[in-house]
């Protein structure tokens, strides 16, 4: 079984500036801390994340991953449990063994090769373990492959403001329930909310033309078998309880499913019932 090695922090340096005669040492209380934004940015390749923002503030957190691999990949998020260290987590992650007060927080999900998915989560202070979970046909996992990482929420007054949505998702045990009418053709940002204790994620499938919902879901295991017939167009990785995060994805005419990936006892969700159909109309 590998072993994850420790986590190699980054380290600024701050360099003054030396006059020819003399020089003076700045006071540290007025020399202003690094600007740290609220988006988190990263390519996903076959098989490892590169490009990562390692900092962000805390607060509401957009993450938007670009995926430059050949396969589907995703980009889940777990914060690092009190008293543990990064390295210790993707370790035990490694030998599949979960950690006492290990939470999930979500990210983009089953981006497909070429495509980008935008999540938006409030992530509270604290150091986060980053990991892709799809199977390679070969019945590994992209994260025994060595795609895995971390990065750091720095705490902040300011939390930043949700985004605004214009449909609700509830996911619960095994159901996805969404309000509001018929979907319109478009963008729409869709407010997901993981409302059992259970973790749930959440995939926007789009079925390809010639092909049926049960055609697209039987494509759509873990790992994908043979050629596409859906494709995802949005959606966030694990959530907790009461988790809510933010989906952006755009709607041309023709129809989805909307469906949980997660597995219980080697069976996907959405074959237990975490499914639903929806149609979007030309007009």
């Amino acid at each position: 079984m590998r072993s994850v090695g420790a986590v190699i922090p980054l380290i600024a340096i701050a360099m003054g500036s030396v006059g020819m005669y003399h020089h003076t040492v700045p006071n540290p209380a007025a020399v202003p801390a690094p600007a740290v934004g609220r988006t988190l940015t990263l390519t996903a390749n076959d098989y490892a994340f590169t490009g990562m923002t390692a900092r962000v503030s805390a607060g509401w957190v957009t993450i938007r991953m670009v995926n430059a691999g050949k396969e589907l990949h995703m980009f889940a998020s777990a914060s690092v449990p009190r008293g543990m260290t990064t390295g210790a987590v993707l370790d035990s992650i490694m030998k599949d063994r979960v950690p006492k007060g290990f939470m999930e927080w979500g990210g983009p999900n089953a981006v497909a090769p070429g495509d980008t998915n935008t999540v938006t989560l409030f992530l509270p202070a604290g150091s986060y373990v980053v990991g892709c979970f799809v199977v390679s046909p070969d019945g590994k996992t992209h994260f025994m492959k060595g795609m895995m990482g971390s990065f750091e929420v720095i705490a902040a007054r300011d939390t930043g403001v949700a985004p605004v949505s214009d449909r609700n998702i509830v996911l619960s045990t095994y159901h996805i329930a969404m309000d509001g009418g018929p979907l319109s053709k478009g963008p729409h940002v869709f407010m997901v909310r993981n409302s059992v204790k259970q973790t749930h994620d959440f995939v926007i499938l789009k079925v390809l033309p010639g092909h049926t919902v049960a055609q697209a879901l039987k494509w759509f295991g873990n790992p994908p078998v043979g050629a596409p017939a859906a494709e995802p167009i949005g959606g966030t990785t694990g959530m907790h309880l009461n988790e809510q995060g933010y989906v952006n994805a755009r709607f041309t005419p023709g129809t989805y499913v909307l469906v949980c990936w997660m597995k219980t006892n080697n069976k996907p969700h959405f074959q237990l019932g975490m499914q639903k159909v929806i149609t979007v109309p030309a007009t």
